[in-house]
């Protein structure tokens, strides 16, 4: 099935790219960049698939290698294929559903508080809550917090960089996706990398970063119930903030780091041409030379049951046409044609020698006499003509009556 082998494809690609971030990456401190690398890098891996390098296929030749799968009709209601996408469908449902029961708690929460504008952000207060989160320019705080301002700027921090897009974008993918367990470790770490981002800037804003790890300290309540907000007291990522709070700064030199994904996205892309074989549309990004070849495999590999093959009617004899009680009969077939060429003549092949001469069964005497040139053997473009007088007759065989039959030749006058 397409959907389903593209979709391996382009996790086995993921896989590699978040491999690729957990080595090199995740412990810099240029939290923008791995942000958008992990961002890019995800759509990257299902972009690939889609492209391959044509001068890379196999034998030299340019050929399109097209699997159709052919449905039959089978005895059995469905096949296996049909099955596997009937339970990827539900599971897709099932958590889409769950997105969209997220949208709801939003709204719900939206109606039933009082909010007001401010700088464009509608501020929602949730009284005795003791939370504070934003989704998109939506900030659900409870006015009854301590160090308020603080949490205003690190939430306003989140609206400010479109943090909620990245969090709708991977909520969308896992959705999708829902059998890769390296999904979930990548939204974790998308909604991880927002709060160092948030961090960072709230402390850059007169805050001590020791202060602000007591405050953190402090005011961690638990995980929230919201899956779609991002949140300031979450206790599950709280140690790893801390730390990077304290973390030395990254060398300028180590972005060169993001420069090595080049060449893995190159090998992705030779792997997408070589190791896989596509039966959904391809763009070619380097065709080779054209040869005029085009190389057509069907699968048949699936089919159970396969319906009787039509052969051509077998031309018969035309029948007889009949008129009355006389029958007519067809009519003859053509004669043969006889070709107006002669072979050519090979010059290593030796000439065929003369047959023997055949002796007549009768005795044959010839006169030197009587071999005489024709009057008009000199006439220009005629051949000559010979005169044989026979002086004795022939005795020929009759086969029929088997009698001896004398024949005389008499000379021409």
């Amino acid at each position: 099935m397409n959907l389903i082998c593209y979709l391996l494809e382009a996790n086995l690609y993921l896989i590699i790219f978040y491999g690729f971030y957990k080595i090199f990456l995740h412990k810099e401190t240029f939290y923008t960049l791995n942000r958008y690398f992990l961002i890019l890098s995800t759509l990257t891996a299902f972009t690939i698939p889609f492209f391959q390098l044509g001068f890379l296929q196999a034998n030299g030749v340019e050929s399109q290698l097209m699997i159709t799968q052919q449905t039959e009709a089978s005895t059995s209601i469905l096949t296996i294929d049909q099955i596997i996408f009937i339970i990827y469908s539900l599971t897709v449902l099932f958590f889409l559903s769950r997105l969209a029961w997220g949208f709801r708690n939003l709204f719900r929460l939206l109606k039933l508080s009082n909010g007001r504008i401010e700088n464009d952000v509608t501020i929602i207060e949730l009284k005795n809550t003791k939370s504070a989160f934003s989704f998109f320019n939506l900030l659900f705080i409870d006015p009854e917090l301590p160090h308020i301002n603080t949490i205003m700027n690190h939430e306003m921090a989140h609206i400010r960089q479109k943090h909620s897009l990245d969090v709708l974008l991977f909520e969308i993918i896992g959705s999708l996706n829902w059998f890769n367990p390296i999904i979930y470790w990548l939204k974790n770490d998308i909604k991880l990398l927002h709060e160092y981002l948030a961090d960072e800037e709230t402390t850059g804003k007169g805050i001590e970063k020791y202060e602000y790890a007591m405050f953190l300290i402090q005011n961690s309540y638990g995980d929230q119930s919201i899956q779609l907000t991002n949140q300031i007291f979450n206790s599950s990522i709280l140690k790893r903030r801390i730390n990077m709070l304290n973390q030395k700064k990254s060398a300028k030199w180590a972005r060169l780091r993001l420069l090595l994904v080049l060449p893995v996205t190159g090998a992705l892309l030779c792997a997408s041409t070589m190791a896989f074989t596509k039966n959904y549309g391809v763009v070619d990004l380097y065709p080779k030379k054209s040869t005029g070849l085009t190389i057509t495999l069907q699968d048949t590999t699936r089919k159970k049951n396969v319906k009787q093959i039509k052969t051509a009617p077998v031309p018969t004899a035309p029948k007889i046409k009949t008129k009355g009680s006389k029958q007519v009969p067809p009519p003859p077939p053509p004669p043969p044609v006889k070709p107006n060429f002669k072979l050519p003549k090979s010059p290593n092949t030796p000439p065929l020698p003369p047959p023997p001469p055949v002796e007549p069964k009768g005795k044959v005497k010839e006169s030197r006499s009587s071999i005489k040139p024709a009057k008009d053997a000199k006439a220009v473009g005629k051949p000559e003509e010979l005169t044989i007088k026979i002086s004795e007759p022939l005795q020929i065989k009759s086969p029929a009556k088997k009698e001896v039959v004398y024949v005389e030749v008499l000379p021409k006058s």
